[in-house]
């Protein structure tokens, strides 16, 4: 999943409480690119869509819709996806949207809508539209949340973040409520023998703070390899107020999937400053876009 150019503007105003990348040591030499527009448009072109025309008389695909997950906590974002991806009945949950609205982010309730496209991927050579665009009531909707309780509508506190990824060896700094709570990036920069590009290796994110006048340190993801992908923070706040601030992230390690994953403070074991409540992993459509970490300077 691609996420919207909104995004990247309303969360660059509210980035101004931390200070990011802080070299810890070995700065390496690449960083990811986010997909513009523009790369957005030269994918699209690439794919063959039916006409408007005929799209009209294509069936609804239907069939073999995926179940309700298990899991107590469910994700979801606005987009378009493959059948499988949103499960049936999901317009029927009972959402809290995170909405960014008058410079603030706010928790409100949300219907959500669930709508068929031709899907190019799946439904090429069909007449079938078995595609599922989400989309929510309210503008700027940057995640949808059913499951917890303890999340009330209203204002939510924000330390920020314009999709930031974390080079290895580097780290930045979350400031919330005059503690500092620092994010740290481990792992191995592999260049490529036969071209300039690098790879990752051994890449993982650890988190360190003080909870009830305690030092901690967590391990919150790791992988081994990575496929032209890195993880990347989306969004930092203070969703369940508890005066720590919860991290919405993209986990993937693969360009053509997206894995976002929410981390809450108030849900940790003990010991822990968080807890991994839930993830909706997708695969890219319409087509993958590779996340170049090969490129851009050393920050």
């Amino acid at each position: 999943m691609r996420y919207p150019l909104f995004i990247f503007c309303m969360l660059t105003l509210v980035a101004c409480n931390s200070k990011p990348n802080k070299a810890i040591e070995n700065k390496t030499d690449h960083t990811q690119i986010t997909d513009t527009d523009a790369q957005s448009a030269e994918n699209t072109d690439t794919i063959t869509q039916p006409a408007e025309d005929e799209l009209q008389h294509f069936a609804i695909d239907t069939t073999d819709l995926a179940p309700e997950p298990k899991t107590a906590v469910k994700l979801l974002t606005e987009g378009r996806f493959h059948k499988r991806e949103v499960w049936q009945g999901v317009e029927k949950k009972q959402w809290l949207g995170l909405v960014f609205e008058d410079s603030t982010f706010r928790l409100r309730p949300v219907r959500i809508q669930v709508q068929p496209f031709f899907d190019p991927v799946n439904d090429k050579g069909k007449q079938v539209m078995s595609g599922r665009e989400v989309s929510s009531e309210f503008p700027n909707t940057l995640l949808l949340i059913a499951g917890i309780d303890q999340l009330k509508a209203g204002p939510v506190d924000t330390v920020g973040y314009p999709d930031q990824a974390i080079l290895p060896n580097t780290a930045i700094n979350l400031k919330y409520k005059g503690k500092t709570y620092t994010l740290e990036a481990r792992g191995d920069s592999i260049k490529d023998e036969s071209s300039a590009s690098y790879s990752i290796r051994n890449y993982s994110w650890k988190i360190s703070g003080t909870k009830q006048g305690r030092k901690i340190s967590q391990v919150l993801a790791t992988d081994e390899d990575f496929e032209s992908a890195i993880y990347v923070l989306l969004w930092a706040g203070d969703l369940d107020h508890d005066g720590i601030p919860d991290l919405l992230t993209d986990l993937s390690s693969h360009y053509n999937t997206s894995q976002v994953t929410l981390f809450l403070s108030s849900k940790a074991d003990k010991g822990k400053l968080y807890k991994k409540v839930a993830s909706f992993k997708t695969e890219a459509y319409p087509a993958p876009v590779v996340k170049d970490i090969s490129k851009a300077p050393a920050l």
